[in-house]
Protein backbone atom coordinates (compact mmCIF):
# COMPACT_ATOMS: atom_id res chain seq x y z
CA UNK A 1 0.00 0.00 0.00
CA UNK A 2 0.96 3.99 -0.52
CA UNK A 3 2.65 4.98 2.48
CA UNK A 4 1.70 8.74 2.27
CA UNK A 5 -0.18 10.84 4.15
CA UNK A 6 -4.04 11.72 3.98
CA UNK A 7 -3.17 14.60 1.69
CA UNK A 8 -1.45 12.89 -0.94
CA UNK A 9 -3.66 9.53 -0.76
CA UNK A 10 -6.24 12.17 -1.88
CA UNK A 11 -4.08 13.59 -4.79
CA UNK A 12 -3.22 9.69 -6.21
CA UNK A 13 -6.85 9.34 -5.61
CA UNK A 14 -7.72 11.52 -8.16
CA UNK A 15 -5.26 11.22 -10.61
CA UNK A 16 -6.12 7.58 -10.82
CA UNK A 17 -9.96 8.39 -10.84
CA UNK A 18 -9.31 10.65 -13.45
CA UNK A 19 -7.12 7.67 -15.42
CA UNK A 20 -10.40 5.60 -15.15
CA UNK A 21 -12.61 7.96 -16.38
CA UNK A 22 -10.20 9.19 -19.23
CA UNK A 23 -9.96 5.27 -19.90
CA UNK A 24 -14.12 4.75 -20.09
CA UNK A 25 -14.20 7.18 -22.39
CA UNK A 26 -11.73 6.21 -24.88
CA UNK A 27 -13.80 2.87 -25.03
CA UNK A 28 -17.51 4.74 -25.33
CA UNK A 29 -16.09 7.01 -27.78
CA UNK A 30 -14.83 4.73 -29.90
CA UNK A 31 -17.74 1.69 -29.83
CA UNK A 32 -19.76 3.39 -32.08
CA UNK A 33 -17.12 3.33 -34.87
CA UNK A 34 -15.43 1.12 -37.68
CA UNK A 35 -12.98 -0.56 -34.79
CA UNK A 36 -15.95 -2.78 -33.86
CA UNK A 37 -19.31 -4.19 -35.00
CA UNK A 38 -22.12 -6.06 -33.70
CA UNK A 39 -21.81 -7.68 -29.96
CA UNK A 40 -18.71 -5.75 -29.90
CA UNK A 41 -20.09 -2.56 -29.71
CA UNK A 42 -22.56 -3.69 -27.11
CA UNK A 43 -19.55 -4.89 -24.26
CA UNK A 44 -17.33 -2.02 -24.93
CA UNK A 45 -20.22 0.34 -24.11
CA UNK A 46 -21.19 -1.61 -21.19
CA UNK A 47 -17.52 -1.64 -20.02
CA UNK A 48 -17.25 1.96 -20.74
CA UNK A 49 -19.88 2.76 -18.54
CA UNK A 50 -18.53 0.76 -15.72
CA UNK A 51 -15.82 2.75 -15.48
CA UNK A 52 -17.76 5.71 -13.82
CA UNK A 53 -18.74 4.37 -10.76
CA UNK A 54 -15.54 3.28 -9.98
CA UNK A 55 -13.83 6.57 -10.79
CA UNK A 56 -16.67 7.81 -8.57
CA UNK A 57 -15.13 5.60 -5.83
CA UNK A 58 -11.60 6.60 -6.49
CA UNK A 59 -12.48 9.96 -5.91
CA UNK A 60 -15.16 10.36 -2.84
CA UNK A 61 -14.09 7.37 -1.03
CA UNK A 62 -11.30 6.55 1.10
CA UNK A 63 -8.15 5.07 -0.04
CA UNK A 64 -9.16 1.32 -0.37
CA UNK A 65 -8.67 -2.07 1.20
CA UNK A 66 -5.46 -4.14 -0.12
CA UNK A 67 -8.25 -6.69 -2.04
CA UNK A 68 -10.27 -3.77 -3.35
CA UNK A 69 -6.55 -2.30 -4.54
CA UNK A 70 -5.95 -6.21 -6.16
CA UNK A 71 -9.90 -6.14 -7.69
CA UNK A 72 -9.31 -3.19 -9.25
CA UNK A 73 -6.14 -4.16 -10.85
CA UNK A 74 -8.07 -7.36 -11.98
CA UNK A 75 -10.81 -5.12 -13.17
CA UNK A 76 -8.85 -3.19 -15.47
CA UNK A 77 -7.06 -5.86 -16.45
CA UNK A 78 -10.30 -7.79 -17.59
CA UNK A 79 -11.85 -4.21 -19.30
CA UNK A 80 -8.93 -3.34 -21.42
CA UNK A 81 -8.27 -7.23 -22.82
CA UNK A 82 -11.86 -7.49 -23.72
CA UNK A 83 -11.95 -4.12 -25.36
CA UNK A 84 -8.88 -4.42 -26.91
CA UNK A 85 -9.72 -8.07 -28.39
CA UNK A 86 -13.18 -7.26 -29.53
CA UNK A 87 -11.69 -4.27 -31.67
CA UNK A 88 -11.68 -5.11 -35.48
CA UNK A 89 -8.36 -2.68 -36.05
CA UNK A 90 -6.07 -5.06 -35.28
CA UNK A 91 -2.88 -2.65 -35.28
CA UNK A 92 -4.55 -0.32 -33.30
CA UNK A 93 -5.85 -3.16 -30.60
CA UNK A 94 -1.89 -3.60 -30.25
CA UNK A 95 -1.15 0.36 -30.12
CA UNK A 96 -4.00 -0.01 -27.22
CA UNK A 97 -2.41 -2.39 -25.18
CA UNK A 98 -0.48 1.16 -23.75
CA UNK A 99 -3.27 0.96 -21.34
CA UNK A 100 -1.67 -1.58 -19.48
CA UNK A 101 1.26 0.33 -19.05
CA UNK A 102 -1.33 2.59 -17.17
CA UNK A 103 -2.27 0.21 -14.67
CA UNK A 104 1.35 -0.83 -14.46
CA UNK A 105 2.58 2.41 -12.84
CA UNK A 106 -0.46 1.93 -10.24
CA UNK A 107 0.08 -1.69 -9.47
CA UNK A 108 3.68 -1.41 -8.62
CA UNK A 109 3.17 0.95 -6.11
CA UNK A 110 -0.46 -0.24 -4.90
CA UNK A 111 -0.18 -3.49 -4.38
CA UNK A 112 2.19 -6.73 -3.46
CA UNK A 113 4.50 -8.04 -6.09
CA UNK A 114 3.07 -11.56 -6.46
CA UNK A 115 -0.21 -9.17 -8.28
CA UNK A 116 1.86 -6.75 -10.48
CA UNK A 117 4.10 -9.50 -11.86
CA UNK A 118 0.79 -11.46 -12.45
CA UNK A 119 -0.49 -8.12 -14.28
CA UNK A 120 2.83 -7.73 -16.38
CA UNK A 121 2.19 -11.56 -17.52
CA UNK A 122 -1.50 -10.96 -18.82
CA UNK A 123 -0.96 -8.35 -20.22
CA UNK A 124 1.85 -9.98 -22.37
CA UNK A 125 -0.73 -12.52 -22.91
CA UNK A 126 -3.12 -10.48 -24.61
CA UNK A 127 -0.53 -8.73 -26.74
CA UNK A 128 0.79 -11.99 -28.02
CA UNK A 129 -3.15 -13.13 -29.08
CA UNK A 130 -3.42 -9.83 -30.92
CA UNK A 131 -0.52 -9.65 -32.57
CA UNK A 132 -0.61 -13.17 -33.39
CA UNK A 133 -4.49 -12.50 -34.57
CA UNK A 134 -3.01 -9.22 -36.52
CA UNK A 135 -0.30 -11.20 -38.09
CA UNK A 136 -2.88 -14.19 -39.61
CA UNK A 137 -5.29 -12.16 -40.80
CA UNK A 138 -2.94 -9.92 -42.52
CA UNK A 139 -3.69 -6.51 -40.84
CA UNK A 140 -0.28 -5.51 -41.77
CA UNK A 141 2.75 -6.84 -43.11
CA UNK A 142 4.60 -9.16 -40.40
CA UNK A 143 7.73 -7.01 -40.10
CA UNK A 144 5.32 -3.85 -38.95
CA UNK A 145 3.15 -5.90 -36.55
CA UNK A 146 6.44 -7.38 -35.23
CA UNK A 147 7.55 -3.86 -35.10
CA UNK A 148 4.38 -2.53 -33.43
CA UNK A 149 4.63 -5.67 -30.67
CA UNK A 150 8.06 -4.78 -29.84
CA UNK A 151 6.84 -1.21 -29.46
CA UNK A 152 4.60 -2.48 -27.03
CA UNK A 153 6.99 -4.59 -25.33
CA UNK A 154 9.45 -1.81 -24.71
CA UNK A 155 6.40 0.35 -23.17
CA UNK A 156 5.98 -2.52 -20.58
CA UNK A 157 9.59 -2.89 -19.67
CA UNK A 158 9.68 0.47 -18.72
CA UNK A 159 7.96 -0.15 -15.46
CA UNK A 160 10.65 -2.80 -14.82
CA UNK A 161 12.85 0.15 -13.74
CA UNK A 162 10.08 1.19 -11.48
CA UNK A 163 9.61 -1.99 -9.81
CA UNK A 164 13.43 -2.27 -9.05
CA UNK A 165 13.56 1.53 -8.02
CA UNK A 166 9.92 1.07 -5.48
CA UNK A 167 11.64 -2.30 -4.31
CA UNK A 168 14.64 -0.52 -2.98
CA UNK A 169 12.76 2.31 -1.86
CA UNK A 170 10.47 0.21 0.45
CA UNK A 171 13.63 -1.60 1.64
CA UNK A 172 15.27 1.38 2.72
CA UNK A 173 11.98 2.73 4.08
CA UNK A 174 11.16 -0.07 6.20
CA UNK A 175 14.79 -0.24 7.38
CA UNK A 176 14.08 3.36 8.59
CA UNK A 177 10.83 2.16 10.96
CA UNK A 178 12.46 -0.62 12.45
CA UNK A 179 14.11 -1.16 15.41
CA UNK A 180 17.14 -3.40 14.73
CA UNK A 181 17.63 -5.08 18.36
CA UNK A 182 13.85 -6.21 19.08
CA UNK A 183 12.55 -6.04 15.42
CA UNK A 184 9.91 -3.71 16.61
CA UNK A 185 8.46 -0.99 14.81
CA UNK A 186 10.65 2.75 16.00
CA UNK A 187 8.87 5.78 17.36
CA UNK A 188 9.07 6.72 13.66
CA UNK A 189 7.53 3.26 12.79
CA UNK A 190 4.79 3.41 14.85
CA UNK A 191 3.90 6.85 13.59
CA UNK A 192 4.10 5.81 9.78
CA UNK A 193 1.70 2.42 10.79
CA UNK A 194 -0.74 4.68 12.58
CA UNK A 195 -0.81 6.77 10.17
CA UNK A 196 -1.60 4.30 7.32
CA UNK A 197 -4.48 2.64 9.95
CA UNK A 198 -5.84 6.14 9.68
CA UNK A 199 -5.70 6.45 6.23
CA UNK A 200 -7.54 3.17 5.48
CA UNK A 201 -10.17 4.19 7.90
CA UNK A 202 -10.74 7.54 6.18
CA UNK A 203 -14.11 8.25 6.78
CA UNK A 204 -16.35 11.44 8.61
CA UNK A 205 -16.27 9.72 12.24
CA UNK A 206 -14.46 10.11 14.95
CA UNK A 207 -12.62 7.10 15.86
CA UNK A 208 -11.20 5.52 19.34
CA UNK A 209 -7.57 5.21 19.80
CA UNK A 210 -5.62 3.29 23.12
CA UNK A 211 -1.90 3.55 23.94
CA UNK A 212 -0.20 1.22 26.55
CA UNK A 213 3.18 2.13 27.16
CA UNK A 214 5.51 0.03 29.81
CA UNK A 215 9.01 0.09 30.74
CA UNK A 216 11.37 -2.43 32.16
CA UNK A 217 11.99 -1.89 36.32
CA UNK A 218 14.91 -2.40 37.39
CA UNK A 219 17.50 -1.95 34.24
CA UNK A 220 19.77 -0.34 34.59
CA UNK A 221 20.57 -2.11 37.40
CA UNK A 222 20.62 -5.02 34.67
CA UNK A 223 23.16 -3.06 32.40
CA UNK A 224 25.37 -1.65 35.23
CA UNK A 225 25.38 -5.35 36.87
CA UNK A 226 25.50 -8.19 34.32
CA UNK A 227 26.56 -5.41 31.02
CA UNK A 228 24.47 -4.44 28.16
CA UNK A 229 24.30 -7.97 26.53
CA UNK A 230 22.31 -8.97 28.87
CA UNK A 231 20.07 -6.18 28.83
CA UNK A 232 19.81 -6.56 25.39
CA UNK A 233 18.86 -9.93 25.78
CA UNK A 234 16.12 -9.19 28.05
CA UNK A 235 14.58 -6.27 26.00
CA UNK A 236 14.50 -8.97 22.81
CA UNK A 237 12.67 -11.42 25.22
CA UNK A 238 10.16 -8.70 26.05
CA UNK A 239 9.56 -8.09 22.44
CA UNK A 240 8.56 -10.92 22.01
CA UNK A 241 6.36 -11.63 24.95
CA UNK A 242 4.74 -7.77 23.25
CA UNK A 243 3.90 -9.35 20.22
CA UNK A 244 2.24 -12.63 21.49
CA UNK A 245 0.23 -10.62 23.95
CA UNK A 246 -1.07 -8.63 21.14
CA UNK A 247 -1.57 -10.94 19.00
CA UNK A 248 -0.97 -8.78 15.75
CA UNK A 249 -3.85 -6.45 16.74
CA UNK A 250 -1.94 -3.39 18.10
CA UNK A 251 1.14 -1.42 16.62
CA UNK A 252 3.97 -2.32 18.95
CA UNK A 253 7.38 -0.53 18.92
CA UNK A 254 9.98 0.61 21.06
CA UNK A 255 10.00 4.23 21.86
CA UNK A 256 13.87 3.80 23.02
CA UNK A 257 15.85 2.31 25.98
CA UNK A 258 13.90 -0.20 27.35
CA UNK A 259 10.50 1.93 26.71
CA UNK A 260 8.09 0.45 24.64
CA UNK A 261 4.32 1.32 23.37
CA UNK A 262 1.19 -0.57 21.91
CA UNK A 263 -1.45 1.67 20.02
CA UNK A 264 -4.60 0.06 18.77
CA UNK A 265 -6.88 2.54 16.56
CA UNK A 266 -11.18 0.94 16.52
CA UNK A 267 -14.69 2.32 16.31
CA UNK A 268 -15.67 4.11 19.80
CA UNK A 269 -16.46 1.54 22.38
CA UNK A 270 -15.02 -1.08 21.45
CA UNK A 271 -11.20 -1.31 22.91
CA UNK A 272 -11.90 -1.03 26.58
CA UNK A 273 -11.46 -5.21 26.98
CA UNK A 274 -8.45 -5.58 24.61
CA UNK A 275 -6.91 -2.75 26.51
CA UNK A 276 -8.03 -4.40 30.00
CA UNK A 277 -6.37 -7.73 28.81
CA UNK A 278 -3.12 -6.34 27.45
CA UNK A 279 -2.74 -4.06 30.68
CA UNK A 280 -3.38 -7.25 33.31
CA UNK A 281 -1.37 -9.74 31.05
CA UNK A 282 1.65 -7.07 30.66
CA UNK A 283 1.78 -6.14 34.59
CA UNK A 284 2.23 -9.93 35.20
CA UNK A 285 5.46 -10.00 33.02
CA UNK A 286 8.47 -11.61 34.62
CA UNK A 287 11.12 -10.91 32.15
CA UNK A 288 14.16 -13.44 31.35
CA UNK A 289 15.58 -12.13 34.52
CA UNK A 290 13.06 -11.96 36.80
CA UNK A 291 12.33 -8.03 36.15
CA UNK A 292 8.86 -6.54 36.47
CA UNK A 293 7.36 -3.72 34.05
CA UNK A 294 5.56 -0.86 35.04
CA UNK A 295 2.79 -0.44 32.73
CA UNK A 296 0.18 2.92 32.09
CA UNK A 297 -2.53 3.10 29.64
CA UNK A 298 -4.56 6.01 28.17
CA UNK A 299 -7.57 6.32 25.55
CA UNK A 300 -8.94 8.47 23.63
CA UNK A 301 -11.66 10.18 20.87
CA UNK A 302 -9.79 11.80 17.81
CA UNK A 303 -10.38 12.44 14.14
CA UNK A 304 -8.09 11.24 11.16
CA UNK A 305 -6.82 14.94 10.22
CA UNK A 306 -5.17 15.03 13.64
CA UNK A 307 -3.80 11.11 14.05
CA UNK A 308 -0.27 12.36 14.21
CA UNK A 309 -0.77 14.84 17.26
CA UNK A 310 -3.40 12.61 19.11
CA UNK A 311 -0.94 9.67 19.13
CA UNK A 312 1.67 12.30 20.47
CA UNK A 313 -0.93 13.51 23.27
CA UNK A 314 -2.20 10.35 23.95
CA UNK A 315 1.54 8.55 24.18
CA UNK A 316 1.97 11.45 26.56
CA UNK A 317 -0.86 10.36 28.80
CA UNK A 318 -0.05 7.02 28.95
CA UNK A 319 3.27 7.40 29.89
CA UNK A 320 2.79 10.12 32.78
CA UNK A 321 0.43 7.16 34.07
CA UNK A 322 2.84 4.22 33.70
CA UNK A 323 5.64 6.81 35.68
CA UNK A 324 3.12 6.41 38.71
CA UNK A 325 2.68 3.13 38.39
CA UNK A 326 6.01 3.00 39.05
CA UNK A 327 6.38 5.42 41.65
CA UNK A 328 3.55 3.95 43.60
CA UNK A 329 5.16 0.64 43.25
CA UNK A 330 8.26 2.34 44.57
CA UNK A 331 6.66 3.85 47.66
CA UNK A 332 4.90 0.78 48.19
CA UNK A 333 8.03 -1.66 48.35
CA UNK A 334 9.44 1.42 50.63
CA UNK A 335 7.17 1.14 53.18
CA UNK A 336 7.12 -2.58 53.26
CA UNK A 337 10.94 -3.13 53.16
CA UNK A 338 10.99 -0.32 56.11
CA UNK A 339 11.43 -1.58 59.70
CA UNK A 340 8.76 -1.67 61.58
Amino acid sequence: MLDLDIGRVRVAQFFIGMATVIIGLIGFLSAPTKEYDGIGVVVVVLVSLTTFPVSLRWFIGGWPTPKALVAYVVYADVSIAACLLLKQDLLTAIGGTVLFAVVTMFAVIAVRPPVYWMHMAAQVVVLVIVSVRAALNDAASVWVVAAHTLTMLLMFVAPMILVIYVNELRSRAQESLVDPLTGLRNRRGLFAAVETVFTNLQNDRSVEMSAVVLDVDGMKHVNDTFGHHTGDAVLVDLAQHLRAVTANKWVVARLGGDEFACVSVAEPGTLEPDIDAVVAALSDTRGMSGLSVSVGSATTETHLETSEQAVLLLLRTADAEMYRVKSARRHTDYRGSAPG
